[in-house]
């Protein structure tokens, strides 16, 4: 403004050259300045450069407001409900204000659009603006702050429920409560209500919720909700399998003794489905292998121990690993009295031949398995201590050879 200028308005643009006439006024009388933005709609500033003020500034201070916190609250639909005046009091006190809620920035600048009542997000995070105007001479300040939806509890997904059917009678109980602290995945659990459903759609809509403890067939899906105390629109599912095991049924399965030697002896089973199970010899309690070769078992019959990898059952078979001793002293001591193979059944030990021979060549001995074994006597004479050879012909045709010490 200036005392030389004829206009009173100015602009847009290059129009005009950013000065309009002055204006006389009187001491106490107040006078008003309108600008008018025609294009875009983002707010500005006005800085003062003439000598007309009012206690510094020629415009009055603007109503005192405060920046306020997000608001929360919790909705699994995504869609919720804030009431914006819980931040009222955060944002101003002063007396002879108006404080209004807005979308958007230029809606509380031209102070358009007010939000009536309680606002409607269906956003996880939106901006709100507050103007507040002081009522006398209509100067406002403008604050933000964000209405946030947040997502239901945080709990685990992906729950597997395992049980044994030990009997094979086709239905278990499963307990399901026993599962909550799983489910609740550190949350308090004082601060969570839990139910389990048939379908998403039965959780979603809390209709039909099952027993805690619930009989199934296994192989079966359910669904469990959680949701704060008091604020059942805060939740969230969380998927739960149940699982049915059954005992290993091994019908058959064979053991591969490809070499046999004196007492420390190696061999593979042959079994369907090994990679389903773990295996021990000699202790049920293990320790148990993968694999289904073993090395250094003593010869002889020994229990081999087969556990399902579901920890459902654990069964056991006698095997029959082949081997001999290296020695034996034939003294009537009534220990290692006699020589023989070991680890050959008696149901089939005269299906299989043994022959003692000396160094020379000679045989000693015909013996089948099911005998007590060599005495090392030849026709009523006790021989020599020294080595002596055997050849062994099983009924599988497998054949080996060694030999041993007669200590005496």
């Amino acid at each position: 403004m200036n005392e030389t200028e004829t206009d009173t308005g100015e602009g847009p643009g290059p129009d005009g050259n950013a000065y309009i006439k002055s204006l006389d006024v009187l001491p106490g009388e107040s006078y008003f300045i309108v600008i008018d933005r025609p294009f875009g709609s983002s707010p500005f500033d006005l800085k003062w450069t003439g000598s007309a003020t009012i206690g510094g500034s020629p415009f009055p201070d603007g109503p005192n407001i405060n920046k306020p916190n997000n608001l929360y609250t919790c909705n699994s639909s995504g869609i919720a409900e804030f009431d914006l005046k819980q931040n009222n009091a955060a944002i101003t006190s002063q007396n002879n204000t108006t404080l209004t809620y807005h979308e958007s920035l230029a809606d509380a600048t031209d102070n358009l659009n007010p939000i009536q009542g309680n606002y409607s997000s269906n956003l996880p995070v939106k901006k709100i603006f507050a103007r507040v105007e002081n009522n006398f001479n209509g100067c406002s300040k403008i604050t933000d702050f964000e209405v946030i939806i947040e997502d239901g509890p945080i709990i685990k997904q992906g729950i597997t429920i395992e049980r044994c059917d030990l009997d094979n009678i086709g239905n278990l109980d499963y307990y399901l409560t026993d599962y909550n602290t799983e489910i609740l995945n550190g949350l308090t659990a004082l601060n969570y209500h839990i139910q389990f459903f048939i379908s998403v759609l039965d959780a979603q809509n809390n209709m039909n919720p099952v027993p805690s403890i619930y009989n199934s067939e296994g192989n079966e899906i359910l669904y469990a909700k959680v949701w704060e105390n008091g604020n059942p629109n805060c939740y969230n599912i969380s998927e739960i399998e149940l699982i049915r095991n059954t005992p290993p049924v091994i019908e058959d399965f064979s053991l591969v003794q490809s070499q046999i030697n004196a007492n420390n002896n190696s061999f593979t089973l042959n079994i369907p489905n090994a990679e389903n199970y773990e295996f021990a010899i000699g202790n049920v309690n293990g320790p148990y292998q993968s694999s289904t070769t073993f090395n250094n078992i003593s010869s002889g019959f020994q229990t081999l121990y087969i556990k399902d990898l579901k920890g459902c059952a654990i069964i056991n078979s006698e095997i029959a690993v082949i081997g001999y001793d290296n020695f034996f002293t034939p003294n009537n001591d009534g220990i290692n009295d006699f020589w023989q193979i070991k680890g050959i059944s008696p149901v089939n030990a005269s299906q299989n031949s043994i022959q003692i021979y000396d160094r020379y060549g000679k045989l000693l001995q015909n013996l089948n398995a099911s005998e007590k074994g060599w005495n090392g006597e030849f026709n009523g004479k006790l021989m020599p201590a020294g080595d002596y050879w055997f050849r062994v012909q099983l009924r599988n045709q497998q054949e080996f050879t060694g030999h041993f010490s007669l200590v005496r």
